[in-house]
């Protein structure tokens, strides 16, 4: 307590912002009846403690399950994702400091709260490898501004291992590194000749490199997952794929813009750029803040695949220290109350849209009857057999559930992208038998006769409609209909 009695008002209003944006957006999941589907994946993968999965890096699954398991509680994981989010804005603080003045600072922070990527992307989406992103980005560019000014040793080590762990939750780590790279050769070259450097490099590689002998061991078959995602279906996907990317990335920061529009509107500040600054501080935040957009948007020309909008929203950490930097405007007490309340106008609008949606929504990826669907696929299975239902089969967003809410907790056959899944057990599989569940009779087959090596090609399988509910918070309900087939148990009659 004294501590905060020493503390200016503006920052009391600073910490109270973080402590609502935690609990609101902590909150707003538990709405659902299930967990999103990216927040089952990590689970699921994370409890195989192996160093891959079959999209990602394990980070993500490691904490994804470990925080399940400690808690044994969906809140949990909605916490724990809006904590990234709290660190990751206490990290962008520092390194707006080191450029603002305190209050802008903070409020570089604040108008932040208009980016969906935020607050509506996490509060529907939970945790994700794109949610851990959103804090260690902010923690690679502090240290790396650090390492580039002050050069202790400390920094540089930080550095090291904090990119190595990056690089252990998502691939894209990559992109941030090449923009600091490419500053590096243009304003800071005898960084090259830094011994500190080099050992930087080598904490990051070892830290990754349990990784990238089991990519060799398992012929990296993640990146078939991007390999699938970025194949184009047409050469009009080169064109329409990435102008969709560019859009959603403005549509994700039109908060934030309308925020700080704002402000300035209320101080009649102009919309004058100012570029009196450091020319290596400005191209600084123009190569951080805008190399690894323009990297997905090559990489969608060329490749003319899927490109979902959310792979560029967590390299959009820096749009608030820019938008000050670049546009300054005063900020006093008043500006500052100002714009705070505006951001909470702009969190209450966001929270509204999501809670509508997750209330009224009929849909199985946020309602879905789980125990209801379980106890019915265990009766099929129990009224052909006297052994328990082990394995799942078919479409993820079915069985993921299934799978973690349900009480025997069965494994689900996960999409490897052509390769056999590495943490199954074939010939248990073949003994325990397997219950495919998908959206069509042909998806039943193409499942069960791509994911299951000792089926036959010529196997007959004829796969039984199946329909169940789903409500609302009102009461309303959508009928789905799905289908099912039993691979019986080879020991059974």
């Amino acid at each position: 307590m004294n501590f905060f009695d020493n503390v200016k008002i503006e920052k009391k209003y600073f910490y109270v912002f973080l402590a609502v944006h935690l609990i609101v957006w902590s909150c707003v999941g538990l709405i659902r009846t299930v967990l999103p589907t990216d927040a089952l994946e990590g689970i699921y993968w994370g409890s195989f403690m192996d160093l891959g999965t079959p999209k990602h890096p394990p980070l993500f699954g490691w904490l994804a399950y470990f925080t399940y398991l400690l808690f044994k509680n969906d809140y949990a994981i909605y916490f724990i994702s809006q904590l990234f989010i709290i660190f990751g804005f206490i990290y962008i603080y520092k390194l707006a400091k080191c450029f603002l003045d305190e209050n802008k600072a903070m409020l570089s922070v604040i108008i932040l709260e208009g980016c969906w990527a935020y607050s509506y992307i996490t509060g529907y989406y939970g945790f994700n490898p794109d949610v851990i992103m959103l804090f260690i980005l902010p923690v690679i560019a502090y240290y790396f501004y650090q390492c580039i000014t002050r050069n202790k040793k400390s920094d540089w080590i930080i550095l090291g291992i904090i990119t190595g762990i990056s690089f252990l939750n998502k691939y894209q780590t990559a992109m941030l590194i090449i923009s600091m790279f490419i500053w590096a050769c243009i304003f800071k070259r005898d960084v090259f000749k830094n011994i500190f450097f080099y050992i930087s490099v080598i904490i990051a590689f070892i830290i990754f490199l349990p990784h990238i002998l089991w990519l060799v061991k398992y012929d990296f078959f993640p990146f078939m997952y991007f390999s699938g995602e970025l194949t184009g279906r047409s050469w009009l996907n080169h064109i329409i794929e990435p102008l969709i990317f560019v859009f959603m990335q403005i549509v994700v920061l039109a908060g934030t813009f309308l925020i700080y529009t704002a402000l300035k509107l209320k101080q009649q500040s102009s919309f004058k750029i100012d570029l009196n600054h450091e020319k290596k501080f400005i191209w600084f935040f123009l190569l951080l803040g805008f190399v690894p957009f323009i990297l997905h948007l090559i990489m969608g020309i060329i490749e003319g695949g899927t490109m979902r909008p959310r792979w560029g929203y967590e390299f959009w950490f820096l749009t608030g220290i820019m938008l000050f930097y670049f546009f300054p405007v005063n900020v006093d007490k008043k500006a500052f109350v100002y714009t705070l309340k505006s951001s909470y106008i702009v969190m209450l609008i966001i929270f509204l849209s999501l809670g509508t949606l997750l209330a009224v929504e009929k849909n199985y990826r946020s309602r879905y009857p789980v125990e209801h669907v379980f106890n019915d696929l265990k009766g099929f299975w129990a009224e052909k057999y006297n052994t328990p239902l082990k394995y799942l089969g078919g479409y993820i967003e079915w069985t993921l559930p299934l799978s973690i809410y349900g009480d025997t907790h069965p494994k689900v056959l996960l999409d490897t992208y052509g390769y056999l899944d590495p943490w199954t057990d074939y010939e248990k599989m073949k003994k325990d038998g397997v219950l495919v569940v998908d959206r069509t009779p042909e998806m039943v087959i193409a499942q069960a006769l791509s994911k299951i090596p000792f089926l036959e090609e010529n196997t007959k399988i004829d796969p039984i409609e199946y329909k169940f509910n789903v409500k609302n918070v009102l009461g309303q309900s959508r009928e789905y209909t799905v289908y099912y087939y039993i691979i019986p148990p080879v020991n059974s009659d």
